[in-house]
């Protein structure tokens, strides 16, 4: 109770359009960065902003990355890209207990800005707490944590702030950048690299790698805020809040999907070319076509009717096509479906070279897994057979 009676205190205090210029005076604002975790949801790290208002005793964290997982249909609603975060205030010393307990590094960075500006970043979080703006809809690459407060700084500085700029050749993709921060776990960072479309793989501007937060922490560190005719630099150093081992990899962990996934598809390759037990094979063909229509499904649905931008233009829709489906149909019925088994496996055989051509990264461990299906489809194919 007592940390919330302090934030509403300090959330009223900035709302006192009166008391504004003095708040600022004495305010300070620390720019928060917070190590990736090990959780799915912990993994990209995470961003806040510290608001100390030194003559009010308060000390508040500004966080744009909350969320609820009670909310009705949290992973349809995620999956559609209709997923809501919020806004949240709470008391400094909270936070960054919350950080220690899960082992994980925050550094603090006083940001570099004037009464003015701190007034107009005031005036921006009170814009943002109001309950018609406290939530806003989630966007993994452009509308998170960090892109909040990349953007309201941005918008508080009198002038303009200079981001450093890199040459393209030096670029990374969206995949690229979250690529070593899901290795930590290697059956997110294979589903992930199944579901993102070819908008991932569009280089990102300095100011499109910030939605990380070591790259906001990084980009901002390296960038300056003009005042009047000065430049100076947003940041000043980091300073160690909370200091713990970045949580290292291992290898055989990182490669697990790709071996699983070679040694099923070592079985079925045995199953299909060198068993010949019909009884096995209706097995093995029942159980792979109903995994791989529900995958074939989720593709469509990802491809078409989600609102996550980035899952769109997916080319994995090749290599798990929609014909997967009405294979399965024929399986099941036990009926032959050799022309269908064709066209399915050729379309199959264009996802590689599509992705090549088109530059969509791939994920070592895809390359067996759509194997599988489509050693499964070859043998229905029946070529050398007559029709």
């Amino acid at each position: 109770m007592k940390s919330f009676i302090l934030v509403f205190a300090a959330v009223m205090l900035l709302s006192a359009q009166s008391y504004c210029t003095e708040i600022a005076d004495s305010a300070d604002v620390y720019l928060i960065t917070c190590a990736p975790g090990s959780e799915s949801y912990s993994i990209y790290g995470h961003t806040a902003l510290r608001v100390v208002i030194r003559e009010q005793n308060l000390d508040v964290v500004y966080n744009w990355g909350i969320f609820d997982f009670s909310t009705p249909n949290f992973v349809v609603r995620f999956a559609k890209g209709r997923l809501d975060y919020m806004l949240g205030a709470y008391s400094y010393d909270i936070f960054v207990d919350e950080y220690r307990s899960e082992g994980r590094a925050v550094w603090s960075q006083k940001i570099n800005l004037t009464s003015a500006e701190k007034e107009r970043l005031f005036g921006l979080i009170n814009e943002n707490l109001r309950p018609e703006n406290i939530k806003y809809r989630y966007d993994f690459f452009f509308d998170n944590c960090a892109t909040r407060v990349r953007d309201i700084l941005a918008a508080s500085a009198t002038d303009t702030i200079i981001f450093p700029e890199k040459e393209r050749k030096e670029r990374a993709s969206f995949r690229q950048l979250i690529d070593p921060h899901q290795k930590v776990l290697p059956w997110l960072d294979f589903g992930a690299d199944m579901l993102l479309g070819l908008q991932a793989d569009r280089k990102a501007t300095t100011a499109d790698e910030m939605f990380l937060p070591v790259f906001l922490k990084e980009n901002l560190s390296a960038s300056h805020i003009l005042h009047g005719s000065v430049s100076e630099p947003l940041l000043e150093e980091a300073e160690i809040v909370a200091d713990f081992p970045a949580i290292s990899l291992n290898s055989i962990r990182i490669m697990m999907p790709q071996i699983v996934f070679y040694a099923v598809l070592l079985f079925v390759l045995l199953v299909t070319f060198v068993l010949g037990i019909p009884f096995l094979g209706r097995f093995v063909d029942i159980t792979f076509f109903i995994i791989y229509s529900i995958i074939a499904i989720l593709l469509v649905f990802t491809n078409f009717w989600s609102e996550h931008d980035a899952l769109h233009f997916n080319l994995v829709i090749l290599g798990i096509n929609p014909l997967v489906p009405l294979l399965l149909f024929y399986v099941l019925m036990e009926r032959k479906a050799v022309v269908l088994s064709r066209v399915a496996f050729t379309v199959s055989a264009l996802w590689i070279p599509a992705s090549l051509i088109a530059g969509q990264g791939i994920n070592p461990a895809l390359i067996p897994f759509v194997l599988i299906i489509m050693v499964r489809i070859f043998w229905h194919c029946k070529f050398g057979k007559r029709l």
